[in-house]
């Protein structure tokens, strides 16, 4: 009995020291990447993190078996890490170093924490006065005014950059391949300043193309305490040949499928203008075609556009429904459908044309893959021509219809000052009021004109004999006393 008291008094001392050795150690710094306080990282990259425990107690050394670095949130591929390298028995007052390496950050932003380091069984909270900045390029997005653009013409390129993690300084920085360059009073390189978590920048360039595609590439850099993180996109403005040209063509013997192949042409029409500024509606007029002009309004200012019509005998797509009045093929350069706020097209329809055709009916369509009817309104008219306007959001084949007028639609219009024709009356005898003449057409319409005209009639007739100019007859009442 006394073997095994003395057993566990010694089980218990040794219990009590360890957790006393324990209780002894605490972390005196804590660094990440050699950097303190705030540590900044670029995201999805590794990095270590060191911890220096030291021994508290300056009579007796102290024993460690683990050390594990835990994570505050989500914002680390893992939720803890373990330490290694440190010594497991800590003299007193000495120090021994745990590092923590493979951690890496998935997930950017300027204010992520660790929670604690557990030291065996007890629980250091130093390290939640440390940072990690992780930053990146969060979004980085490319933009062109133009798709295609002549040889000698110019375009913009517009990049918006939106910051993970807080940035010291962002730079956009522009480049070309293909011959482009940037136009007089543009430099390469654009400092966006310093960037917070999830704020963005803009910054655009003016280039000048050249007889080959232009390839736009837009690289956006941000550093924060000496870490750079970088992100890359292009966007290519296709070359249209020299600056004289439309940049299109048109098809004979039918031409190439799609919305842009057509047929031959009939007529057709150019026009220029050296700059489309934004938020500035501007008209350009036609004179050779059923188009009479379109107004355009742009989100960014455009130069060198160009505009072809051309008034083809039919596309090599499919037939819109109604009927086909002319076919327009209207080709655009220097302006993207995505850079047109508005486009308005007023066009002319022969009134010969229209006959036995409903006018109100008159539509646009465009052809994008397939046919689509655009809002058309009639405008005004004359005495050969009705003209309409439509509403589009870009440019490429379309076609003018209407539909067959139903009959009581082709009934013909009285003319401005012309009087209605005479409609014969039939007379109806009224008891009381005399013959009055109802047209033939109401008589004639249906048994239900009748059977209302004969219901006037009655009530007329009663009106007639029990109105308030007859008198009525004077009723007398003799009173009889009742017997008893």
């Amino acid at each position: 009995m006394k073997i095994k008291i003395i057993g566990i008094t010694i089980l218990l001392t040794l219990s009590l020291l360890a957790a006393a050795g324990n209780a002894a150690l605490s972390i005196e710094t804590f660094t990440c990447n050699s950097q303190s306080g705030t540590a900044v990282v670029e995201n999805g990259a590794t990095f270590s993190c060191q911890a220096s425990i030291k021994n508290e107690d300056t009579q007796s050394s102290a024993n460690l078996a683990s050390v594990t670095l835990l994570v505050d949130g989500n914002w680390a591929e893992q939720t803890s890490y373990t330490g290694t390298g440190f010594g497991t028995s800590i003299s007193a007052g000495a120090s021994t170093t745990a590092t923590f390496s493979g951690i890496r950050g998935v997930s950017p932003g300027a204010t992520n924490k660790f929670q604690s380091i557990q030291l065996d069984s007890s629980t250091d909270t130093f390290v939640t006065n440390t940072n990690v900045n992780v930053i990146t390029i969060k979004s980085l997005t490319v933009s062109s005014s133009s798709s295609s653009v002549a040889s000698g013409g110019e375009f913009d390129v517009s990049a918006t950059v939106i910051a993970g993690g807080d940035l010291g300084s962002v730079t956009l920085t522009w480049s070309g391949s293909g011959g482009c360059s940037l136009a007089s009073g543009h430099t390469a390189a654009k400092s966006a300043g310093a960037l917070s978590h999830n704020t963005e920048a803009t910054r655009s360039w003016r280039v000048t193309q050249s007889s080959s595609d232009c390839v736009n590439t837009v690289t956006a850099s941000g550093t924060a305490s000496s870490v750079t993180t970088t992100k890359s996109k292009s966007v290519t403005v296709t070359s249209t040949g020299s600056s004289g040209s439309t940049g299109s063509t048109s098809g004979g013997g039918g031409g190439g499928g799609g919305a842009g192949g057509v047929g031959v042409a009939k007529a057709g029409e150019s026009k220029s203008i050296k700059q489309i500024i934004a938020g500035v509606s501007t008209t350009l007029e036609f004179t050779k075609t059923a188009l009479n002009n379109i107004v355009i309004e742009v989100v960014n200012a455009a130069n060198n556009v160009v505009i072809n019509i051309e008034e083809v005998a039919a596309p090599s797509v499919p037939t819109p429904s109604g009927n086909v009045y002319k076919y327009l093929d209207i080709k655009i350069t220097n302006l993207s459908d995505d850079n047109i706020r508005s486009a308005k097209i007023t066009f002319s329809v022969n009134k010969t044309w229209l006959q036995g055709k409903d006018k109100s009916s008159v539509r646009l369509n465009r052809y994008v893959d397939k046919w689509e009817e655009l809002p058309t309104t009639l405008a005004d008219e004359n005495a050969t021509h009705v003209r309409y306007t439509a509403t589009t959001q870009g440019f490429s084949v379309f076609a003018v219809t209407a539909r067959a007028a139903t009959v009581q639609e082709q009934q013909p219009q009285q003319k401005p000052g012309e009087q209605p024709p005479a409609q014969e009356q039939v007379p109806v005898q009224v008891p009381g009021v005399g013959s009055i003449e109802i047209p033939k057409p109401l008589m004639d319409y249906s048994l239900l004109i009748l059977v209302i005209v004969l219901v006037v009639i009655v009530i007329l007739g009663w009106f007639h004999y029990h109105g308030p100019g007859r008198k009525m007859k004077k009723v007398e009442y003799h009173w009889k006393p009742l017997k008893k």
